[in-house]
């Protein structure tokens, strides 16, 4: 079995990697006490994000299965958006995914964590570097999936 990478294959594995080890690292500084990473804001949610993500690459070394690394990517945005997606018709009685699960805790530092946590996008220059790993690596991973796919496409 004869694997040839090419570039896109390259920029699809470093983003899957750069999402699987920061959503792991610290993200959030929390009131200066205490840092805050994406697997303790959304414990269960995490690891099947992580899965996604490595599963597009893992998807690179199957030449029939190379174009469906997109499909793992989209995957990986779903599962992080999930809570915003579910919550946009704006009757549903859940208590309203991560931000939900922060604001319910009486712990002071993720009551801090509940009101930053929503900064995670919205202001990336208070993210700490595995924040900046997560987002830029997510970004990377999709640019990489859609590349490869269109390469695959005219094959």
């Amino acid at each position: 079995m004869n694997i040839s990478l090419g570039r896109n294959d390259f920029i699809t594995i470093a983003g899957s990697l750069m999402v699987a080890i920061g959503a792991f690292l610290p993200m959030l500084k929390v009131a200066g006490v205490a840092t805050l990473s994406y697997a303790d804001a959304a414990d269960p949610e995490v690891y099947l994000l992580v899965l996604f993500a490595l599963g597009a690459s893992a998807m690179l070394f199957v030449e029939k299965l190379r174009k469906f690394a997109l499909v793992d990517a989209i995957g990986a945005w779903i599962v992080l958006l999930w809570p915003v997606i579910k919550n946009m018709g704006g009757g549903s009685s859940d208590d309203g995914g991560l931000m939900g699960k922060l604001k319910g805790v009486t712990d002071p530092i993720q009551k801090a964590a509940s009101e930053v946590t929503g900064k995670i996008f919205s202001n990336v220059f208070d993210m700490e570097v595995g924040g900046m790993m997560f987002v830029l690596g997510m970004i990377v991973m999709t640019v990489g999936a859609v590349m490869t796919f269109m390469a695959e496409k005219k094959a």
